[in-house]
């Protein structure tokens, strides 16, 4: 331990900053206040180290403490002074001669969140840590934290104004039939237990998860439960010359299934499309891959916060020409840390939303969404997606470009390429120039004959198979088999679509057409 907070100290010196985990104190002449510390430590998975005996405004100096013994005992003082109590572990080093205290402090669970200062309250008195400082809890996120605490479920709360009739009659019928298909033990019940035992009705009333997806119009009672969308034309949002700061602004509305098709038509209406020629034939992919997309936005929909504080708030998307961002209110439920997104089996904050979602093909809760979006940039060649979870809200950023420092790393000017172009899609496309590149990429040489893997998937799916199966069984990205095979099969007529109305569902699965 003295070796190791000697080396914490000497970095921090170094380094001159605090950080997300660390706060540095002079106390040269007394025990400084460290109330807001104590809480935003407290109140993150993380914890954090209060180090005193550096001065900040002296360019992170060691000045020592005055009195290491003294000033344990009055920092312990404060840590009695907070609700619940604090327990830290302190340790000291002497370091050029001055002695340092370091004061360690855990991070407490969501059902002991949050802890306060007790004189001031929980509104007044409890704080986060964002960067290197400490901010006072807003109220959104001290509701999220009761709601976690008292198991709040605002997916199935009911707006005053909610009526039957609310519903649409065609999207409640189909949704009770895939009910009694998908749950076998609603088959017996009645229409209307069903909707009940679901959670689209509640006492005779739509819920809010009934209205996001069975809704005619969800926005007559919930204005702002939709997806407001633009496009930039550059890396920030500024004017251009002409004053104009999007070069597309939309809004969507209607259910979570009718709002993730407009969004998902608005991206792929919005970005450019790569031209690769291969063996002589064309293959466009788009800067963003539909699944990548499809995913990040159905995340933002399904698990964003429906409460109160941001029931009023839209799910915000942004189309820079370097990246796509997706902000949605509501931070990772349950106060599990992001790190742990896709890897771990987390809370759901909605899971009458979600359950209803599942039975509608629109969506599942398996935690396989974060790690399809990451397969799908690697699949891309793009840098990975930045997950950034931030004072109760959450956002995603999918880039379309490669990380420099893996391209230079990675380049191989002696391997042959594809020809590829960009073709804007707001254009006409008749003007693009494309030539022929013989050429293919090392990674699909063993392929040489393109009607011999045709054959193949067509043997393969006898029986019903994902892309991901047969993206598997070929040993190539599941992006690239799609794209030059299984689309052009399907548009052939010689692979069928389980679910040919939902064409762009995940659970979607290819049949050789003499097999179905």
């Amino acid at each position: 331990m003295p070796a190791e907070l000697e080396q914490l100290v000497r970095d921090t010196v170094k380094n001159r900053c605090e950080t997300q985990t660390l706060e540095v104190k002079a106390a040269a002449e007394g025990t400084p206040r460290v109330y807001d510390s104590l809480s935003s430590f407290s109140n993150q998975n993380e914890g954090g180290i209060i180090l005193f005996g550096i001065d900040e405004q002296a360019g992170f100096t060691i000045c020592g403490v005055y009195n290491a013994q003294d000033l344990q005992k009055k920092v312990y003082g404060q840590c009695e002074g907070m609700t619940p109590h604090i327990r830290p572990v302190f340790a000291t080093v002497t370091v050029d001669g001055k002695t340092v205290v370091a004061a360690y402090i855990n991070g407490r669970p969501m059902s002991e969140r949050p802890v306060y200062r007790t004189s001031r309250g929980i509104t007044e008195g409890s704080y986060t840590r964002i960067g290197d400082a400490d901010v006072r809890m807003t109220a959104t996120e001290l509701y999220e934290i009761e709601s976690f605490k008292e198991g709040r479920r605002d997916d199935i709360s009911i707006s005053p104004s909610a009526e039957p009739d609310m519903l649409d009659k065609t999207k409640v019928a189909q949704f009770i039939i895939d009910a009694a298909k998908e749950r076998p033990l609603l088959a017996r019940r009645s229409d209307d237990e069903i909707l009940t035992l679901t959670g689209v009705m509640q006492h005779g009333k739509p819920t809010l998860a009934g209205m996001l997806t069975l809704g005619d119009y969800p926005q007559r009672i919930y204005p702002n439960s939709c997806i407001t969308a633009i496009a930039v034309n550059g890396t920030d949002i500024q004017p251009d010359g002409n004053g104009q700061r999007f070069t597309d602004n939309k809004r969507y509305e209607g259910t979570i299934s009718e709002m993730l098709e407009g969004a998902t038509g608005f991206v792929a209406r919005n970005s450019r499309t790569k031209v690769v020629i291969r063996n002589g034939k064309r293959t466009d992919i788009p800067e963003y891959p539909e699944t990548a997309v499809r995913e990040i936005l159905t995340n933002a929909l399904m698990h964003r916060d429906y409460g109160p504080y941001s029931n009023g708030t839209p799910i915000r998307l942004v189309l820079f020409s370097d990246r796509l961002e997706c902000w949605n209110p509501g931070g990772v439920y349950g106060g599990q840390s992001i790190n742990d997104l896709g890897y771990a089996n987390m809370p759901t904050r909605n899971p009458t939303l979600v359950s209803l979602l599942e039975i509608e093909k629109i969506a599942e809760n398996r935690h396989s969404g974060i790690p399809v979006i990451r397969e799908e940039a690697a699949d891309c060649g793009v840098r990975q997606p930045e997950f950034i979870d931030s004072k109760g809200s959450f956002m995603v950023r999918f880039f379309n470009t490669a990380d420099p420092a893996e391209r230079t790393e990675h380049a191989t000017p002696t391997e042959p390429a594809n020809h590829i172009e960009h073709i804007d899609n707001a254009s006409d496309e008749s003007h693009a120039q494309v030539s022929t590149e013989q050429a293919q990429s090392n990674t699909h040489e063993r392929y040489t004959d393109s009607e011999q893997v045709r054959q193949r998937i067509l043997r393969y799916c006898a029986t019903p198979r994902s892309a991901q199966d047969i993206a598997g069984h070929l040993g190539l990205s599941m992006t690239y088999v799609r794209r030059a095979y299984v689309l052009p099969l399907v548009a052939g007529g010689q692979l069928a679509l389980t679910l040919p109305d939902k064409p762009r569902s995940k659970f979607q699965r290819y049949q050789s057409s003499t097999a179905v």
